[in-house]
């Protein structure tokens, strides 16, 4: 190492609440596995509203709403500090740290005195006060910027640059932009839960709308509650002043549910014998099967947990269609 090279410098902290607290939130905001996990957790909850499992973004919801009100009670910045306070006789650290020729060293207000060698660094991570030298384990040797001496901030971390020989990049990580990020990602989370709940209210309307749409159209509606598979279930008895055709509107507990009887209905009247004619439409949420032949008239709908259910004679096809544009219309 030349001359030009060999620096030293040196700064001093008393670590009290507000420092602990910057060092402790800005450590966190740059874990990339934080930021990957809240990153991961946004898109499964996001693909759950894509298929309309709501209850399970809402379960998160409450989960993640109970998480942090505890950590907001007990303060898990306050009750660490308090911890560390107290391995030093309750009170605030205080530290003198030398950035030498050969490695770094932390003196005490008491006289300890713990050394760092350079090659121990692996990051830098700047806050709005503080340089902290990233170690292994999630640890850190804290620098106070307002009162370095030796050169500037920018000659400390250039002379780092040089002499530490396993800084994984050349770069001082700011947290000010990996906290906006956290904040972001936190707001969509929150939004998420808030839009699952939205519309799980308005699919559990979702019947009444159906009922509604179909008497203004002139039919009458019978509703009967019952309960499948642990869960409870509506079922529509659908008619009008016609008796070629017999139509039910169920809705069950759950989209499973509702896949299921489907296939069973489905399966039923076509003597297990689905042809690939009969299915006009499949896929996750929405299926549609149109059972025609000479005997019968029959389709079968199913939008997530809805299943519609009609039978009628095939010399009568229009009173069916009739009622299946008016639902289609609705299931959009």
């Amino acid at each position: 190492m030349d001359n030009e090279n060999q620096k030293e410098f040196s700064s001093k902290y008393t670590l009290d609440y507000k420092k602990y607290k910057e060092f402790s939130n800005g450590y966190i905001a740059t874990r990339k596995s934080s930021m990957i996990t809240l990153f991961v957790v946004l898109v499964l909850l996001i693909l759950c509203i894509i298929y309309r499992n709501y209850e399970t973004v809402i379960t998160f919801g409450v989960i993640f709403a109970i998480f942090a009100f505890l950590i907001k009670v007990t303060g898990r910045n306050k009750l660490q500090y308090k911890r560390y306070k107290s391995l030093n006789n309750n009170e605030d650290v205080e530290a003198n740290i030398k950035i030498g020729k050969e490695k770094i060293i932390s003196t005490s207000k008491k006289g300890d005195t713990s050394s760092y060698e350079f090659s121990q660094i692996i990051g830098i991570i700047e806050t709005k006060n503080l340089l902290v030298l990233k170690l292994e384990y999630n640890m850190g040797i804290i620098i106070n910027k307002n009162n370095l001496e030796g050169g500037t901030k920018e000659d400390l971390i250039n002379y780092l640059y040089f002499v530490c020989n396993n800084l994984k990049k050349k770069k001082v990580t700011n947290t000010k932009g990996w906290l906006i990020l956290r904040r972001i990602m936190f707001g969509l989370l929150v939004i998420t839960v808030i839009l699952s709940v939205v519309l799980s209210i308005l699919k559990q309307n979702q019947m009444d709308n159906y009922v509604e749409v179909l008497e203004q159209n002139g039919y009458e509606i019978e509703l009967q509650e019952s309960v499948y598979n642990g869960k409870d279930t509506k079922q529509a008895t659908i008619s009008k002043n016609y008796g070629h055709t017999w139509c039910y509107l169920y809705e069950f507990g759950n989209d499973n549910d509702a896949k299921r009887n489907m296939e069973y209905w489905a399966n039923q009247e076509t003597d297990n014998n689905i042809k690939p004619e009969y299915i006009i439409k499949s896929s996750r949420n929405y299926q549609k099967y149109v059972i025609d032949n000479e005997e019968q008239y029959v389709i079968l709908i199913r939008r997530d947990n809805f299943v519609f259910y009609g039978i009628g004679h095939t010399q009568h096809k229009e009173e069916l269609d009739e009622i299946v544009n008016l639902l289609e219309e609705e299931m959009k």
